[in-house]
């Protein structure tokens, strides 16, 4: 497993942030791929909610810890889903829904509950790949214009200029969202990049860092 390192520095916007990645690309890579496995992070504020209604039709409530939905506790919940209408089918772990308006009243409580709301993005037309696919680095300036204020990341392999082995090295892009370990979590209004250095490099990986001159934050459990 690579150790994901972020590249400290101010991202005021997806633009800046998308910008900075492809600017590590260039200047510590040997060779870049093209980028990799694009994804839609959850629905977890409001304004999020009402600017995925703009782009999608339904989506699945789901436990942030992947465990079952509970049956008890969630009165006001189900009370707002069956009130707009909006219950479309699921099962003990998802609850299926569509993007009815009535449906931005439970936020905040979506998130006490430990609830997310996510979006089937790979059947939307703004969506220019299929899931686990390179894209071109225009498909991938459509997508970061079109999500909007939603979560998104994306990954570039790269071939860092320096380190002797390549596995699993390269460019980590968040959009309003944040590394955390092995995984990135919703964090609206905040943008990061990362760099990933691999899986064999240990030995000699601090040194290629601080070559860098980049401020790096702390290793996260990477790829």
């Amino acid at each position: 497993m690579s150790f994901l390192y972020e590249v400290l520095e101010p991202l005021p916007t997806a633009d800046a942030a998308l910008a900075r990645a492809r600017a590590l690309c260039s200047e510590f890579g040997e060779w870049t791929g093209d980028p990799f496995d694009p994804q839609l992070g959850p629905v977890v504020t409001a304004d999020q909610f009402h600017y995925a209604r703009q782009h999608f039709t339904y989506g699945d409530f789901r436990r942030a810890d992947g465990a079952r939905i509970p049956e008890d506790g969630l009165h006001e919940f189900w009370t707002t889903i069956f009130r707009g209408r909006a219950l479309r089918g699921g099962d003990p772990w998802r609850v299926e829904v569509e993007l009815v308006p009535e449906l931005a009243e439970i936020w905040p409580l979506l998130v006490e509950w430990g609830l997310t709301l996510e979006l089937p993005y790979y059947r939307s037309p703004l969506y220019a790949t299929d899931a686990d696919q390179y894209c071109t680095e225009s498909d991938l300036d459509t997508m970061v214009r079109a999500a909007g204020p939603l979560g998104f990341e994306v990954e570039w392999d790269v071939a860092l200029r320096g380190l002797p082995y390549t596995k699993l090295c390269g460019v980590q892009l968040c959009l309003n969202s944040e590394w955390t370990s092995q995984s990135a979590d919703p964090a609206p209004g905040r943008h990061a990049v990362y760099l990933s250095v691999g899986t064999k490099n240990r030995d000699v990986q601090d040194a290629w860092l601080a070559s860098t001159g980049l401020t790096l934050g702390p290793a996260l459990l990477g790829w």
